[in-house]
């Protein structure tokens, strides 16, 4: 167990030293994720997924932002669905935490697929995003991202365990007054995570490098609240 719970801890935090020596800009963050998934038939195959995500900054002291994403998924297997989605995600504030309003929707398709390997619960979750910014000249800008997440159950029944997730974004494209094209940011997460009934819940510290909007490096040591629901 405890190699298990070793390796799950370094694929976590394998970036951790680099990110922090090559931030130049520091922020303490409260992101809160509700997430629904409905299941639109009897054999499961097609889930609708709801979320709102508040996020806090500024030392906790400002709402940032506060995303909603809708998503409708196929299961083709347990292993593996594919699903299209919605996002909506204002910013009320520029990198600086000066008041500065900027609209953004997104369209995504997502894969994800899971196995299980060495006593642990993997996910891969691959998302491609076009994201329409306010203030971009209507340029649209296409992002990928890429998570591996690994789930190591320590209790017999699997209610609860630890749980970690590296995922990178990159941009295939760069637009004015908008994101570059390269690497976009990096987010490293680690915690603990109970289920009860239909419901899982995580809490956890995560560390987010980001290059925002051709500005310096920007560093967010993030505490993470997350509630999923089956319904």
């Amino acid at each position: 167990m405890k190699q298990k719970v070793f390796a799950l801890v370094l694929i976590c935090l394998s970036f951790f030293q680099p990110l922090s020596a090559q931030a130049q800009q520091t922020d303490f963050e409260g992101w809160f994720q509700f997430i629904g998934n409905v299941r639109l038939d009897d054999h499961e195959k097609w889930i609708w997924t709801f979320e709102e995500q508040p996020r806090l900054g500024d030392d906790w002291k400002k709402l940032q932002t506060n995303i909603i994403r809708n998503m409708v998924s196929y299961n083709f297997s347990k292993q593996f669905s594919a699903g299209v989605g919605y996002y909506w995600g204002p910013t009320f504030f520029n990198s600086k935490y000066q008041s500065s309003y900027r609209d953004e929707n997104r369209t995504f398709v997502q894969l994800l697929y899971r196995h299980d390997r060495w006593g642990m619960q993997w996910l891969h979750r691959f998302r491609q995003e076009q994201r329409f910014i306010e203030n971009t000249d209507g340029a649209v800008s296409n992002r990928s991202r890429y998570m591996l997440r690994g789930s190591y159950p320590i209790a017999e029944d699997k209610s609860w365990g630890l749980t970690g997730y590296n995922e990178i974004f990159v941009n295939e494209n760069g637009v004015p007054n908008g994101p570059k094209g390269g690497y976009d940011q990096d987010r490293i997460f680690f915690g603990p995570y109970w289920k009860l009934g239909r419901t899982r819940y995580e809490v956890g510290y995560l560390e987010q490098q980001v290059q925002r909007f051709g500005s310096q490096p920007r560093w967010a040591q993030v505490l993470v609240f997350a509630m999923a629901v089956d319904f």
